[in-house]
């Protein structure tokens, strides 16, 4: 009992941070060229972006490279910036048309500038400061995204409020996903509603908790379990990330559902604690397997 009171209150920890830039989102478009291709950055307090590069690393690769300094963006507090690679059907700013023009750098290897975010919904990308040290990541360096819980491919990521920076450190938990190829066909340039209706971009919030138990009308059945499929439903009944404890606090399970459905057969029998995240809120659980 006492590691798993000890596993609520880590889950209950929000760090703040300030004047630091944050990763907040990053998305792998659904238009041509797989367009837009995008990470959202928040200035968390005052930030000189002029002390601060991003850099990206693709495939499998273990080296870093494409540094782009983002001085460009100049001083900004609290509010967001987005690096975007530039295409010629200029998406970005026709899904995001609320987004100033001002607070968007697009990066373009034809134009003799360094593509950071020339995604491809499996790679990493990370802030630097001038120092080289490792302000913030997303995904898990040198390790292809493909058919891993942080995949963005045709589609995006966004950082849970409250949490972040996590220096070089990657934590999956800390993020919510849309789930691979959750944006084939929407957006304007497949006639349908704008992605900024659908992708979470601009909506962190970094002084927040990490709210616990928040999620609107939740159930988790059959529990206790004794099969091996595990439902967990909501009012939103959107995509959600779930973890899954042993009372050792290891993590035993970690994965995205979109139906609501989990198969668990590898459990045994046994109490466990599930974390479950949905659309930035954070509720848990436990469970006992029969």
């Amino acid at each position: 009992m006492k590691k798993i009171y000890s596993l609520s209150l880590l889950m209950a920890v929000s760090l703040s941070f300030a004047q630091t830039p944050i990763i907040t989102g990053v998305m792998d478009g659904p238009c041509t060229g797989g367009h837009p291709k995008a990470v959202e950055i928040y200035a968390n307090g005052t930030v000189d972006f002029a002390n601060y590069s991003l850099e990206n690393q693709s495939n499998a690769n273990t080296t870093w490279g494409n540094t782009l300094n983002l001085a460009s963006f100049g001083t900004v507090t609290d509010d967001f910036i987005y690096i975007v690679s530039a295409d010629t059907n200029t998406s970005f700013s026709s899904e995001f048309a609320d987004v100033p023009s001002s607070h968007i750098f697009y990066t373009s290897t034809e134009n003799g500038e360094p593509a950071p975010v020339s995604i491809n919904g499996d790679d990493r990308v990370r802030i630097i400061d001038v120092g080289m040290t490792v302000i913030d990541q997303y995904g898990e360096e040198g390790v292809d995204g493909s058919e891993t819980t942080w995949e963005y491919l045709d589609s995006w990521a966004r950082r849970v409020d409250g949490t972040g920076p996590n220096g070089g450190t990657f934590n999956a938990d800390n993020w919510t996903y849309g789930g691979v190829d959750a944006l084939d066909g929407l957006g304007l340039c497949n006639a349908e509603a704008a992605l900024s209706t659908i992708v979470p971009f601009g909506q962190y919030n970094a002084t927040a908790s990490v709210q616990q138990n928040s999620i609107s009308t939740l159930k988790m059945f059959p529990n206790p379990l004794s099969g091996s499929i595990l439902n967990i439903t909501s009012n939103a009944n959107a995509t959600k990330v779930v973890a899954i404890y042993d009372v050792l606090g290891k993590q035993v399970v970690n994965t995205v559902t979109k139906n609501g459905t989990i198969n668990v057969s590898g459990l045994t029998s046994g109490v466990y604690i599930v974390k479950i995240t949905e659309e930035g809120k954070t509720a848990t659980r436990k469970l006992v397997v029969k």
